[in-house]
């Protein structure tokens, strides 16, 4: 049975946005207890000039995590350069860098990645300086020389400190790819490699809760015996626990229901 009038989604379940949709933003973000102590000693890593790494299962939330870490830089003393994508080519990546930071990156005369160095080094110095803050996400996939250009970009020779500092974000390939031999003169250069971990059933829950007050839903959209079986479904991964919860709610609407049961669970057929 499908709701009746032709309501729509909010209309049906009373909400003001749909907790579990990709277009509005949570600022901030729900945070795990780990969640929390990762960000606060990321920032102070930054504000010591340091580089760091992040890692764990896709979906764990960590993109999530450091972007808003991004955003809330002060501007003043900050400037995020935010790379979505570490599978650029080397010459597209430094482009890309160049870009945000306002340095004209089609001129010949000078190679870019010493232009990018000068100008970096200039901000360092400069009667306000600005330290640039580097992210990378699915590091993963960036190819070792461009790990190196990155990493040349961080240091100020002439004022024999720190010019910038660089975060590199990928799931658990990158973690094993750091323990390689080779790639120790990037890994040194690096304060820490910060694992995130999937949530506990406890903060599946917080998660989903928190999710749906930001959302002003109503606090009884998932019975307590249907959030067990999502928790145990998806392991903690935030993105599984918001797509499984997409399906549900639009399961219930189809039912015209008010909330997700175990039992639309369980009889719910397009759950793999």
């Amino acid at each position: 049975m499908t709701p009746s009038n032709h309501q729509s989604l909010a209309e049906h379940f009373g909400w003001k946005f749909h907790p579990f949709a990709d277009t509005w933003p949570l600022d901030p973000p729900y945070y795990s207890q780990r969640d929390r102590r990762i960000a606060d000693q990321g920032l102070q890593l930054l504000q010591h000039g340091k580089s760091f790494a992040l890692t764990g299962p896709s979906g764990s939330g960590k993109s999530t995590l450091v972007q808003h870490l991004l955003a809330n830089l002060d501007p003043n003393y900050y400037q995020g350069i935010y790379i979505h994508y570490g599978g650029l080519q080397r010459t597209a990546l430094l482009k890309t860098v160049g870009e945000q930071l306002g340095v004209e990156t089609n001129t010949r005369a000078v190679p870019l990645l010493v232009k990018l160095q000068k100008h970096i080094g200039m901000m360092a110095t400069g009667k306000h300086p600005i330290h640039p803050v580097i992210l990378i996400d699915d590091a993963q996939l960036l190819e070792r020389e461009s790990l190196m250009d990155l990493c040349s970009l961080i240091v100020c020779p002439p004022k024999k400190a720190t010019a910038a500092s660089l975060i590199i974000v990928g799931d658990d390939m990158l973690a094993k790819q750091m323990q390689l031999a080779v790639m120790t003169p990037i890994r040194t250069r690096l304060t820490v490699n910060f694992r995130i971990e999937p949530l506990s059933q406890t903060e599946t829950e917080q998660f989903v809760a928190f999710r749906i007050g930001c959302a002003k839903a109503p606090k009884d959209l998932f019975e307590a015996d249907a959030m067990s079986l999502i928790a145990a479904h998806c392991h903690g991964n935030r993105r599984q626990i918001m797509n499984l919860g997409t399906l549900l709610l639009s399961e219930a609407f189809y039912r015209n229901e008010k909330c997700v049961s175990a039992g639309l669970f369980t009889d719910c057929e397009l759950i793999a």
